[in-house]
């Protein structure tokens, strides 16, 4: 620490010491935290000392009325919401209203009063759903150390000079860059402030000691249990208000640390947006969940955007790497296909983990019941792309599998009827018409009818979903070779020609990382084919019309 941070910090105790600056601790939020000591008292002391002040009361009684508490008869006394909550709720909210009334509202450059409290308020309510979850600690403990887990930030900024508060980064930045810029710049971080102050006003030891652990350290082993319970909040509320958006370790975290499976993650963090609005009105809190479900929305959509770009550079450096490290050379084509399968499987195990994360968590949103039709149809979006994105990496790892077909000499006629079959009944082709010409008497081929049947159902799902952008027709065919000893499958469509990037998967030609991240129908249908000892040929007409032809030898 340099000389000047050195005797910033000393100034900055002193000042602390000496309350310049520092809002002072209500005279009733001291006696409601006397109350929680002091064994002996009952809901009537609580209630003569909150009724002390009307203000307070009224907002109290409005609170506890309000949608969060789902009461079926507002109280109209404190006496009464004593009786239909308990007392330490009830003592627990009071104390809350009145912590948010020791702060200003006023704005000021360094800092955004109102997102603080809204963020403050959406912590306190994740981690009082986190420890009511795991029974790990004290729910009504853990909202009140979630809601003041930053509030050294307003203690720190009140007692800062001008000068270091039009730098002061308290808005939408993670901890760790606050922490580093209050330790660079003042000598002193604001959760110290906070533990020092904390334990000025008379606060219990526990919400004292909170304000020690942040980051990893939060998570050792033999910690209190809220330590974690906090810190796993905290990294939710950046997600949802801040500059965070890795779901995945919140989701891991939570798994590892407090048992919590995924979707309660997701359930607690959906759910908490309806409560803060609930709440926001009676801490003087401006809330429009709806925007802010949005921007959480907004930021899982650009997440889902960074996935596919990710997996798309991947696959490209991995295509390029092959075609000239390989390709070019004399190594033999499994050596290729078995650097290829490797390559694909190590994206599939670094996307999908992130990915399952954002779509979990998109498809909690759509269910929600209270969401606004925008929201919804936002949500809807997003859990559709990453199902997209989903199916992608399945069919990732089907083309990393090993592949060893069961041959046996089977009629391909019944085989390619029943494929039909499933589309007709699936109605899948919309109004594409199916032709079928299948020859009356058996065609028998080396077959697997598992693998075989798969990589045919392939090639006419996607001949029927280029026909829906223009072509009426996909004529499905079975012939037998004159004059060679092959038997053909021909998948014929008149919609619009196919774009290069489907030729290449269809050929192993050139192959592009679009031709993946549309999905690996395509090759691993020629995968299986080539595993049958057979091949693809396609006839593109420039107009209209694809064909798509398989080869695979007699019997």
């Amino acid at each position: 620490m340099s000389p000047m941070t050195e005797e910033k910090k000393t100034e900055i105790l002193k000042r602390i010491r000496n309350n310049n600056n520092l809002p002072s601790l209500s005279p009733l939020a001291v006696q409601l935290l006397e109350a929680a000591s002091d064994d002996g008292s009952g809901a009537r002391d609580l209630a003569k000392v909150i009724e002390k002040d009307p203000s307070l009361t009224i907002r109290l009684l409005k609170l506890v009325g309000s949608a969060y508490f789902k009461t079926v008869e507002p109280p109209v006394t404190i006496a009464q919401a004593v009786v239909r909550l308990g007392f330490k709720k009830v003592r627990i909210m009071a104390l809350s209203l009145s912590l948010r009334d020791t702060f200003p509202m006023d704005e000021a450059e360094g800092i955004d009063y109102q997102l603080f409290w809204k963020t403050s308020l959406y912590r306190a309510l994740v981690a009082h759903d986190f420890a009511h979850a795991v029974d790990a600690a004290d729910p009504d403990e853990a909202f009140v150390a979630g809601l003041i887990s930053e509030i050294g930030m307003l203690m720190l900024f009140a007692i800062c000079d001008e000068r270091d508060r039009q730098g002061f980064p308290g808005k939408d930045v993670s901890l760790q860059r606050v922490i580093a810029w209050e330790e660079a710049n003042l000598g002193i971080n604001h959760r110290e402030v906070a533990s020092f102050t904390l334990r000025r006003w008379g606060f219990p030891e526990t919400l004292v000691e909170s304000q020690k652990y942040y980051g990893f350290k939060a998570l050792k082993r033999g910690l209190p249990p809220l330590s974690a319970v906090i810190e796993l909040a905290r990294l939710a509320t950046e997600i949802a208000y801040g500059p965070t958006t890795d779901l995945h370790k919140l989701q891991q975290l939570a798994q590892d640390h407090l048992q919590l499976p995924s979707e309660t993650v997701n359930t607690i963090m959906v759910s908490a947006f309806s409560k803060v609005e609930a709440l926001a009105q009676q801490l003087l809190i401006q809330v429009d969940s709806q925007t802010d479900i949005l921007a959480v929305m907004e930021k899982a959509n650009g997440t889902l955007a960074r996935i596919n770009q990710s997996m798309e550079t991947s696959l490209q450096g991995l295509l390029n790497h092959i075609d000239k490290h390989y390709r070019r050379t004399e190594e033999s084509a499994l050596a290729c296909q078995e650097v290829l399968e490797n390559a694909l499987d190590a994206v599939v195990h670094e996307i999908r983990n992130p990915l399952l994360a954002i779509g979990g968590f998109a498809k909690r949103l759509t269910q929600q019941g209270e969401a606004k039709d925008r929201e919804k149809e936002y949500a809807k979006i997003i859990a559709q792309e990453s199902s997209r994105l989903e199916r992608v990496l399945n069919e990732m790892t089907d083309y990393c599998e090993a592949y060893e077909p069961i041959l046996s000499a089977e009629n391909l006629v019944p085989l390619v009827e029943r494929v039909l079959a499933d589309f007709r009944a699936q109605e899948t082709h919309g109004q594409v018409r199916i032709v079928s010409n299948l020859p009356p008497k058996p065609v028998l081929v080396s077959l697997d009818t598992e693998g075989l049947g798969r990589a045919v159902k392939r090639l006419i799902g996607h001949s029927l979903a280029m026909a829906r952008q223009g072509a009426d027709t996909v004529t499905v065919s079975v012939e037998t070779g004159r004059e060679t000893a092959e038997v053909s499958i021909k998948i014929t469509d008149n919609g619009r020609p196919f774009p290069q990037h489907i030729r290449n998967a269809l050929l192993d030609s050139n192959l592009s990382a679009k031709a993946f991240t549309t999905g690996l129908g395509l090759p691993l249908a020629r995968k299986i084919i080539q595993a049958h000892h057979g091949r693809i040929e396609v006839d593109v007409q420039k107009e209209r019309g694809n064909t798509v032809a398989v080869y695979l030898p007699a019997l």
